[in-house]
């Protein structure tokens, strides 16, 4: 989520300026290494291009190791009742999409 404390983290802010990438890149390669399924949401159509431009690089072991320290035992995201309703109640229209 993108939680301004967690993008302006020293870390991330290093591995996007060494690879060219930004902040919000950066965390969604490192869950996509890791295992994890990522489905980032966004209505601006740049950073929906930029959210699956992930796959052009790959983050070191070392990288991987630098950002499990970044581990504040702090959750970034919590949804509320709203949200996941919300959520639920998504449906887009597939047949107007062009």
């Amino acid at each position: 989520h993108g939680d301004k404390s967690l993008l302006a983290e020293p870390v991330f802010e290093r591995l996007a300026k060494t690879y060219g990438k930004s902040v919000a890149q950066i965390i969604l390669r490192w869950h996509t290494q890791l295992g994890h399924v990522v489905i980032p949401g966004s209505r601006n159509p740049e950073h929906i291009r930029a959210n699956i431009d992930l796959f052009d690089f790959e983050l070191t072991q070392d990288d991987m190791n630098d950002i499990a320290t970044v581990d504040r035992e702090k959750r970034y995201y919590t949804a509320t009742k709203e949200a996941l309703e919300g959520y639920l109640s998504f449906a887009p229209d597939f047949d107007a999409q062009e």
